[in-house]
C-alpha cells in the first residue's frame, strides 16, 4: 500500500513539474511581438491549440516513460528492476522507496489541485449541458448539416454549440431583431465553427490547461477563442460576399446580446474581442480562408511524443528517477 500511495504521489509530481516547464517555455508564445506580422486567424488558432496542448501530451509521455518499467513488472510483462540501481530514489509501484517529505508533499498538492480543478471544469459541463438542453427542449430543431434550434422567446442567443452533436441555438426574438442579411452572416459565422470543430477544440484546450498554471490556461484559451472568433469572421464574410455586413452584424449582435446566456465551452457570434474583428474585417483582411487542423496537429504531435517515449522509456525511466533522487 505505502509503496503504490508513493508511486502514485511521485508521478503526480513528475506530471505537474513536466506540465508547468513545458506550458511557461510555450506560454513564450504568446508574448512574441507581433508588430509587422499578421499571420492568418486560421493559422493562429492552429498554433495557439497544438501549443496549448503540448503541456498535457509531454506530461502524459513523460509519467508513461517513467512508470512503464514498473508497471510492467507488476503485471508481470517485465523483470524486476529495482535491485539493480539501489543508489538512488526509484518510481516503483512493487517497492517502497523512502518516498522523501518534500516530495510528498509536492506530489499531494500537485494531486490535490488537478483534482480540484478537474471537478470545476466537470461542474461547468454539466450545468453547460443541463442548460442547453432546457433551451432546446422550448424549440424545434431545422434539417440541415448543422441543425437550427429555434428557441421561442427569450434570451437573444445565436451559440454554436455541441462538441460532438454539432447544431446553433437560435433564438426568434434575436431572427426578428436582425435584417436578413445580418442573420445570414450570423448562421454563416456559426457554422464556420461547426466545421472547424470549434467546440470540441475548446472542450479539450479546457482540460489541457489542468497542466498548466491558471493564468497561463486562461491566456491560452482566450487567445485560442479569438483567433477562432477572426477565422469565422472571414469565412462568413466570403459566404455573404460582404465583410462590411460582417462588421455591422457582429455590431447589432452585441448591442442585443448584453444579456444574452453565456457559457464556458459555447461559442457566440458578437461577444468577443469586437472591436479588433470589427476593424480587421473592415481593413479587407478576409481574401482567404484556410481549414482548421488543430486536432489534426495536436493528435500527430500527441501520438509522436507517445512513441519517442516508448522508444526511449528506460532512459527517461532512469532520467526522472535521478531527477527525483537530487531535487527531493
Amino acid at each position: 500500500m505505502m509503496a503504490a500511495l508513493a508511486f502514485l504521489l511521485e508521478c503526480a509530481a513528475v506530471a505537474a513539474v513536466v506540465g508547468v516547464l513545458t506550458s511557461l517555455l510555450v506560454g513564450l508564445f504568446l508574448l512574441l511581438p507581433t508588430t509587422g506580422l499578421r499571420p492568418r486567424p486560421a493559422f493562429r488558432a492552429d498554433v495557439v491549440f497544438l501549443l496549448g496542448t503540448l503541456p498535457l501530451q509531454a506530461a502524459l509521455a513523460v509519467v508513461a516513460a517513467a512508470a512503464a518499467p514498473s508497471l510492467g513488472a507488476w503485471v508481470g510483462l517485465g523483470h524486476d528492476h529495482c535491485q539493480s540501481h539501489g543508489h538512488h530514489l526509484h518510481l516503483c509501484i512493487l517497492h517502497a522507496s523512502g518516498l522523501r517529505p518534500a516530495l510528498a508533499v509536492g506530489g499531494a498538492l500537485a494531486l490535490a489541485a488537478f483534482l480540484f480543478r478537474l471537478g470545476g471544469r466537470i461542474l461547468d459541463a454539466c450545468r453547460t449541458h443541463t442548460r442547453l438542453t432546457a433551451l432546446e427542449a422550448m424549440g424545434s430543431p431545422s434539417q440541415g448539416v448543422f441543425p437550427v434550434v429555434a428557441v421561442p422567446g427569450m434570451p437573444r442567443l445565436c451559440h454554436a454549440a455541441g462538441a460532438f452533436r454539432r447544431r446553433i441555438l437560435l433564438s426568434s426574438s434575436l431572427e426578428k431583431a436582425l435584417a436578413p442579411e445580418a442573420l445570414r452572416a450570423a448562421l454563416a459565422h456559426e457554422e464556420a465553427h461547426l466545421r472547424r470543430r470549434d467546440p470540441l477544440a475548446v472542450v479539450l484546450l479546457s482540460f489541457a490547461g489542468l497542466f498548466m498554471p491558471p493564468p497561463v490556461a486562461r491566456a491560452f484559451a482566450s487567445a485560442y477563442r479569438a483567433a477562432a472568433e477572426e477565422a469565422c469572421d472571414a469565412e462568413a464574410a466570403l459566404a455573404v460576399g460582404d465583410a462590411t455586413v460582417v462588421a455591422e452584424a457582429l455590431v447589432k449582435m452585441a448591442t442585443l446580446q448584453r444579456s444574452a446566456f453565456t457559457a464556458p465551452h459555447v461559442l457566440a457570434f458578437g461577444m468577443l474581442a469586437l472591436e479588433r474583428r470589427v476593424r480587421h474585417l473592415l481593413e479587407g483582411e478576409t481574401h482567404w480562408v484556410a481549414p482548421s487542423r488543430a486536432l489534426l496537429l495536436s493528435a500527430s504531435a500527441g501520438l509522436g511524443m507517445f512513441a519517442f517515449a516508448l522508444l526511449h522509456t528506460h532512459f527517461l525511466h532512469h532520467a526522472v528517477e535521478t531527477a527525483l533522487h537530487l531535487f527531493s
